[in-house]
């Protein structure tokens, strides 16, 4: 037993219901969401160090491992994005097949390289950069033959 997805019209007033733009800031918000965790643990670090000794619960909070990093405000906003970019992957399900969504979502996932490179300064190496045009590459290839199946309906 076959199971068919079928993809659901949308009125043209909702533009920004499309699931493709949907899937597009769903993916940039998950990868702003990589980036802002990361600084928020890099800054909970810093928090660690300047409380020392500090006891009761804050020092708790500040010792404990991972606890520690929802002491800054990056985390958080990280938090927030993943759970806005959630969202819109749940909207996305919802018209979308997953073996068109998922793929470009992983595309959309090669953006966390780009910013740690240019935003947190860390080092990608030229592998990493090739692997990641191999892999868009190979990702590109299986979408070309559902995007034009798409245009055909």
């Amino acid at each position: 037993m076959t199971q068919t997805t079928t993809i659901v019209p949308m009125p043209r007033a909702a533009w920004f219901l499309n699931p493709y733009l949907q899937l597009v800031v769903g993916g940039i918000l998950d990868a702003t969401g990589e980036l802002l965790l990361k600084h928020g643990a890099d800054a909970a670090e810093r928090i660690v160090k300047s409380a020392g000794d500090a006891g009761g619960f804050f020092g708790f909070l500040v010792h404990t491992p991972g606890v520690s990093g929802l002491l800054s405000g990056w985390t958080w906003l990280g938090i927030i994005s993943y759970i806005v970019g959630l969202l819109c992957w749940l909207s996305v399900l919802r018209t979308l097949p997953l073996t068109i969504a998922f793929p470009i979502l992983t595309v959309l996932h090669m953006l966390v390289p780009v910013g740690a490179q240019f935003l947190l300064h860390e080092v990608v190496p030229m592998k990493r950069w090739v692997g990641i045009a191999i892999a868009a590459a190979g990702i590109l290839m299986i979408l070309k033959p559902v995007a034009a199946a798409e245009e055909k309906l």
